[in-house]
């Protein structure tokens, strides 16, 4: 079962390594990316960032569905975290069962803010990540804006309408 899929650039790190794995209690970090699963340095260093028991993956799109949408996967407890709000909307369309939490925090920085509006403190969209969005709420993908447990907890839609 998925408990959450965060759209971090980050990926794993402190947050998403202690902080979220020990709120959610989860087993399994999956991160899906079609560029970084081909890239073996970044998928060992991703590896290694994953908490003491805790599996990690880095896979594409196509093998992260297969793999979750596997039936066995159901008693699993995984936080998925990705990097391409593109590629999140292809994910979900191919996902059987939808995550728990849908969450996004920590995006758009790292590209550079050109093309880009601010949409919270650490979220900035283009206009074709911000229709992404868009049409994942209207077929019921509704993101929240939550960086940490603690936060409180936000509406991407409200956001994007602001």
């Amino acid at each position: 079962m998925i408990k959450m899929l965060r759209i971090d650039d980050r990926l794993i790190h402190g947050q998403v390594a202690v902080t979220w794995s020990k709120q959610l209690d989860v087993n399994r970090i999956v991160v899906v990316s079609d560029t970084i699963s081909q890239d073996e340095i970044q998928i060992s260093a991703l590896k290694m960032a994953a908490p003491e028991g805790i599996k990690s993956f880095v896979l594409s799109v196509d093998k992260a569905a297969k793999m979750l949408n596997d039936p066995r996967a159901k008693a699993l407890k995984v936080l998925v975290v990705m990097n391409d709000p593109v590629q999140v909307e292809s994910f979900l369309n191919k996902l059987e069962v939808q995550p728990g939490i849908l969450d996004i925090a920590n995006y758009g920085r790292v590209a550079g803010l050109t093309g880009r509006d601010k949409v919270t403190d650490t979220v900035y969209l283009s206009e074709e990540e911000k229709d992404v969005f868009k049409r994942l709420s209207a077929q019921g993908s509704a993101f929240i804006y939550q960086p940490l447990p603690n936060d409180s907890v936000k509406n991407l839609d409200s956001l994007l309408e602001a």
